[in-house]
């Protein structure tokens, strides 16, 4: 009897040390799966620095920082770049926005469409072809119409509603749009010109927005895990539930973005420029239309385009069009070729009901 516990407890040892040994190798062949086949999509932020640092001229460069117009146009892609970042490929035309070349003035018989928005509209991870921007521009004139549709996108990366009224100055007396389309998402209600007065201005950020959300159990060990095994702690981290945590966070409150960390003041901004772009569409007597595609939605929205005349459709994707897989990966959120496809039919099929495509 002596014999066989004394067995037993040298075993012991040797079982958690193979245990140990078993989920060492286990967590390292995971970590290498994810990094060489990379199906959590852990390019996506590596393509966007890259894509920040090679493609995007900023309005500041060459100029004193007292000199920057910070409601400006503050950044926008090189004019002609042409940039295969792997997952994807970018190209500029001569105006520095994605796409084809757009001829000025306008040709006879086009019908032009100037889409502003931000990496939604952009297109992020997908060809230009796959963006639904092209798509509707394409499936129009395929059947040779007496009207040819041609869709310019200036949507970017990072815009915010300021960036887009900035846009819409610049490019509405030179493209003579004929009608006019915003996507609008929760970055509107999120101000550019903060990440370039802190850049530029050393100003600091308000302690007030700077929200430290409570962990739950994934975020909690994906970043206890990641500086060990950072693929793992990222895929972990990724299954975090933010909309609890944020519930958590102001004590079960409804979370509304227009209310939360920068949007106090990012959404005061995002209104004063929905404005403008109104009242630019109207004085060139161009239709304007508003697309909402917040997530989570921008509550105060619907009700502040009613009272501003702001005609507003829904196009915000649904937990049911989540799982059918029509994301780039779980770590980018931006709509993959499936994605655009959904968008491209909701989008058209308001635009075929109210009337502003061209008979």
């Amino acid at each position: 009897m002596t014999t066989k516990s004394n067995k037993r407890r040298r075993r012991w040892p040797l079982a958690v040390v193979a245990a140990l040994l078993g989920t060492t190798l286990a967590l390292g062949l995971a970590e290498v799966m994810l990094r060489v086949f990379d199906p959590i999509g852990l390019c996506y932020q590596e393509e966007f620095n890259r894509y920040i640092n090679q493609a995007v001229q900023f309005a500041w460069e060459g100029r004193a920082p007292t000199e920057s117009d910070f409601d400006g146009h503050l950044l926008r892609m090189k004019p002609g770049i042409d940039l295969d970042l792997g997952s994807f490929r970018v190209r500029a035309n001569q105006l520095g926005l994605r796409g084809p070349e757009i001829a000025t003035p306008k040709p006879a018989g086009t019908f032009r469409v100037l889409l502003l928005g931000d990496s939604v509209v952009f297109g992020w991870g997908v060809d230009d072809e796959h963006t639904f921007a092209r798509r509707l521009e394409s499936e129009w004139n395929a059947a040779a119409p007496r009207t040819r549709l041609e869709v310019v996108n200036t949507g970017h990366p990072l815009f915010d509603t300021v960036q887009q009224a900035a846009t819409l100055r610049e490019f509405l007396p030179k493209l003579q749009p004929d009608l006019v389309l915003l996507v609008y998402v929760v970055n509107d209600v999120e101000p550019s010109r903060d990440v370039a007065e802190e850049l530029l201005l050393q100003k600091k950020p308000d302690p007030a927005e700077s929200i430290v959300l409570p962990h739950d159990f994934w975020s909690f060990t994906g970043e206890l895990v990641q500086p060990v095994l950072p693929a793992i702690g990222q895929f972990v981290s990724a299954q975090t539930n933010l909309e609890r945590r944020v519930a958590r966070r102001l004590d079960g409150q409804t979370y509304a973005p227009e209310k939360f960390g920068k949007g106090p003041r990012g959404w005061p901004r995002s209104q004063q420029a929905l404005r403008e772009i109104r009242d630019l569409c109207a004085a060139a007597k161009v239709p304007f239309l508003l697309f909402d595609h917040s997530l989570p939605a921008i509550e105060s929205l619907p009700p502040f385009c009613a009272a501003e005349g702001i005609a507003l459709v829904p196009l915000r994707f649904s937990k049911e069009d989540h799982a059918l897989g029509i994301c780039n990966s779980v770590l980018d959120s931006h709509a993959n070729a499936k994605g655009n496809e959904l968008l491209l039919q909701r989008l058209r099929a308001a635009l075929v009901e109210r009337q502003l495509l061209p008979h």
